[in-house]
Formats: C-alpha cells, sequence, structure tokens
C-alpha cells in the first residue's frame, strides 16, 4: 500500500489545469509538478512522492477549502 496526493483531481474538479493551480495557488512550478503526479521528480510515471512540506499542505488545504486529511488517499500500489 502507498499513499498519494489527491492535488490533481481536486484541481482538475475545478477545471483548474497544473498551470492554473500553480499560478491560483502561488506556488512554484516544480512544487505544482511534484504534488500533481503525486511523484518525488514531478514526471507523471515518476517514482513515488515520498515527502510533503507541512507548508504545501496547509496553504494547498486552505486552497481547495478541504482538511488537510482530504488531500491524501490510501492506493494499493507501491
Amino acid at each position: 500500500m502507498a499513499v498519494r496526493l489527491r492535488v490533481k483531481e481536486l484541481a482538475e474538479a475545478r477545471g483548474l489545469n497544473i498551470s492554473s493551480l500553480q499560478r491560483e495557488a502561488k506556488i512554484p512550478m516544480s512544487t505544482a509538478r511534484r504534488i500533481w503526479y503525486s511523484t518525488s521528480d514531478g514526471s507523471e510515471k515518476g517514482p513515488p512522492l515520498k515527502l510533503v512540506n507541512l507548508e504545501v499542505v496547509d496553504q494547498l488545504s486552505r486552497f481547495f477549502g478541504v482538511a488537510p486529511g482530504e488531500l491524501f488517499e490510501r492506493t494499493q500500489e507501491g
């Protein structure tokens, strides 16, 4: 089992793509790519994201208007 970020799903539900998320959430593009794909290198098929900065989690949870835990989901991968 693994844990991954749900940022892409939350953003797409609001009609945002990765660029608009980066601009509107005011985060660096490198961070936006890592959290969008939930990968450590920011690529679509990269290795799973292992660490997340709590300031980024707080910023994103406020941006989406959700509790921080709602940004994460457990998967069968990993």
